[in-house]
């Protein structure tokens, strides 16, 4: 209790001088049911709220105060709490219905002091959040869970913050990382527009984050990558890619992982892509060389806007844990599977989504055939 003293007073005297406050927040909740081959389901469902109070002291300096609550459920593997998502695929890793870690408290997030010294110069202090390489693919949204570069990562320290919209922004961080009491953390990114025009963009944006101290509590030190981004409209017609390389090393290798999400719109029509692939380490297992679930992963979605409110789509899916495991035939096992679904999406007004979902998963090693469910989520 005593950590949080120095934060909360610090929050509470600059609310109290405050010419203004804000209130933002992200809320993510959702809920499914799982069939088994005797038709008998398993329902589950979760939620991640994310709550921001930002006071602004005058026109340049704000304090912003962060909260959070996460559903939870048991990993059977370690008898550990752990924050839940419900999955289309199949429902582990959810919070079971009945279950009391759907109801968690609100838990202080961080606190960060800003100063806009320009318009294009930013001073922050406090607690800092920072990822890169981020999903679109609507499953691996989440950057604390999934990253091509980097997971969400978090430090108490300070940072610079610079950029305009003719050349580009970037952020440096650095500070006591949140992994344990003996490391230092250093992040910076860039992301500057070769093209900005009114119909076409391109971005590149480099990243590169650093853990050194004795102890460090993950198994890479660094990680670097860039993401390009590339869109282009024409009349009824909308089109991009967005590419992403990142890089870190494993037990002295290099492991590099790959992202290709393409988008194409005309009209009512809308077709999305992903693929996912990581070269890893053949020696050694996948699942703790990458940041993701998968080494491969692919995707596509084609939708048709039937009212600028409701959109309808269908999706399939293709996920491989490990490629090393398909190809050693000495393992009798196989840990890929297919996924395919239907999805409908309405918009009741900006920033909101509700999606009804419904699918098969083709997977023998769990006995979860059919699911449907709804998810929802606003921003404020």
């Amino acid at each position: 209790m005593r950590k949080l003293i120095l934060p909360i007073a610090l929050a509470s005297a600059s609310f109290a001088l405050a010419l203004d406050v804000e209130l933002h927040g992200n809320v993510n909740f959702d809920y499914g049911s799982y069939f088994d081959s005797d038709f008998d389901p398993t329902n589950a469902a979760n939620q991640d709220i994310d709550l921001a109070a930002k006071a602004k002291i005058d026109e340049n300096v704000s304090v912003t105060v962060k909260a959070n609550t996460h559903s939870t459920y048991v990993d059977s593997s370690d008898g550990m709490a752990k924050a839940s998502e419900t999955r289309r695929h199949y429902f582990a890793r959810s919070t079971a219905m009945g279950d009391g870690g759907r109801f968690t408290e609100f838990n202080f997030d961080g606190v960060e002091l800003r100063w806009d010294v320009t318009h294009s110069i930013g001073l922050v202090f406090g607690d800092l959040t920072y990822s890169a390489g981020a999903f679109n693919y609507y499953y691996w949204r989440d950057p604390a869970r999934y990253a091509v570069i980097v997971r969400e990562s978090h430090l108490r320290g300070a940072g610079i913050e610079v950029g305009n919209e003719k050349y580009g922004n970037g952020k440096v961080y650095m500070g006591a990382s949140e992994n344990n009491v003996h490391s230092m953390a250093l992040f910076g990114t860039y992301s500057y527009p070769i093209l900005n025009h009114v119909d076409e963009h391109l971005v590149l944006t480099p990243s590169v984050d650093w853990l050194f101290g004795s102890e460090i509590s993950r198994s890479y030190t660094y990680t670097f990558g860039l993401e390009v981004d590339y869109t282009k409209s024409f009349e009824k017609m909308n089109y991009g890619i967005y590419a992403v390389w990142g890089i870190h090393p494993y037990k002295g290798k290099g492991v590099h992982s790959f992202l290709l999400e393409p988008s194409f719109n005309y009209d009512f029509f809308n077709l999305n892509m992903n693929f996912f692939y990581a070269i890893t380490d053949e020696e050694y297992d996948a699942e703790p060389q990458i940041l993701t679930e998968d080494q491969m992963m692919f995707s596509v979605e084609p939708s048709f806007n039937l009212h600028k409110k409701f959109t309808m789509g269908v999706s399939y899916e293709y996920h491989d844990r490990d490629t090393n495991k398909d190809s050693n035939k000495s393992e009798n096992f196989d840990d890929s599977f297919h996924y395919l679904g239907m999805n409908f999406y309405l918009y009741p007004t900006l920033k909101t989504e509700l999606v009804f979902w419904f699918g098969y998963n083709f997977n023998d090693q769990v006995d979860t055939d059919f699911a449907m469910g709804i998810s929802a989520k606003a921003s404020f």
